[in-house]
């Protein structure tokens, strides 16, 4: 039997990502009497194959599918069709890239970039007509880009580099197998019983505190609200004076936001121009930001689209 905080870190998959896969059916879990969840060997092949189906870039709905059935079929017909989408995605880009090979030698062969791009869009011809097609999937795709398909594409093109600025917070903080639920239930109490969301320049972030770590099993989560400057804050929240800072933000839905945020650790320690800020003492820490509250704590959204910034302190280099 493996504890939950273990099989975070071997797989690389947050607790709440384990407990999604829980609530959609396709992982479970035993419950001890200490609380904590734990999981036995057959669950940890379960997750393995998750894992695996995942990295291969397989919608969790699919992987329901998959899982609920039990049926080689359904396996045969929902990979199939992951098949098909994968090389038509892998047509599209094929296309794009011979068009750009011909846009780089029209270039080099002494022509401006006006003209070639006046070429390209006049020419005819199987290439043009691949490129055509090919442009008007992207421009399709372009219309979601919060798709699964995008948690793993590069994301250069979808940080935002953004400063947040002064503000109050009240704040609280739970440590436990589910601490964002249980924060959750006490900041919305608050929340509510105020209508602080009513307010104008309310705004919603919440971090980890502490992560599971191979020293320890503590699992907390901490939850930071934007309140008027006059407002008294009721026990046991605390109140907090956040100087803001500047900070690099990519949109993330829940089914994906492991892969989110790496993704996003990954842009920062690859980046030429802006470097980690990292320092918790100074508040220059990773937020989960809440942009749209009242939808996000909608009992009507599937938890798989519920959306969130995933927002990470960062410096310009000099």
């Amino acid at each position: 039997m493996i504890r939950i905080g273990e099989v975070s870190k071997t797989f690389n998959v947050s607790n709440r990502t384990l407990r999604y896969w829980e609530e959609k059916g396709i992982l479970k879990s035993i419950r001890m009497e200490n609380g904590y969840r734990y999981y036995d060997a057959d669950s940890m092949r379960s997750i393995k194959q998750i894992v695996l189906l995942r990295k291969l870039k397989v919608p969790v709905q699919d992987i329901e599918y998959i899982f609920k059935s039990c049926e080689l079929d359904i396996a045969i017909k929902v990979l199939s069709r992951h098949l098909e989408n994968t090389k038509q995605e892998a047509n599209t880009f094929k296309a794009l890239s011979i068009v750009l090979e011909k846009l780089i030698l029209l270039i080099r062969s002494g022509q401006d970039l006006s003209k070639a791009l006046r070429y390209i869009d006049t020419s005819e011809g199987v290439v043009m007509a691949e490129f055509k097609n090919a442009l008007q999937i992207s421009l399709s795709e372009r219309k979601s880009n919060m798709s699964e398909k995008n948690s793993y594409n590069e994301i250069n093109n979808e940080v935002r580099i953004i400063n947040l600025p002064k503000m109050i917070f009240a704040c609280y903080r739970a440590e436990s197998e589910s601490p964002e639920d249980d924060c959750s239930k006490i900041v919305n109490k608050v929340i509510a019983q105020y209508s602080l969301d009513k307010k104008p320049g309310f705004r919603h972030f919440g971090f980890n505190n502490p992560s599971p770590s191979e020293s320890s099993t503590v699992y907390g989560y901490e939850i930071w609200f934007v309140v008027p400057e006059d407002f008294e804050i009721p026990s046991p929240l605390w109140r907090k004076e956040f100087d803001g800072g500047l900070f690099a933000a990519i949109p993330t839905k829940m089914s994906i936001i492991g892969e989110r945020w790496e993704q996003l650790y990954n842009w920062t320690n690859n980046n030429s121009k802006y470097a980690s800020d990292w320092n918790p003492e100074k508040d220059r820490r990773c937020f989960e930001e809440c942009i749209d509250f009242n939808t996000f704590m909608s009992s009507d959204i599937d938890f798989n689209e519920k959306q969130l910034d995933l927002l990470t302190p960062i410096k310009k280099i000099d």
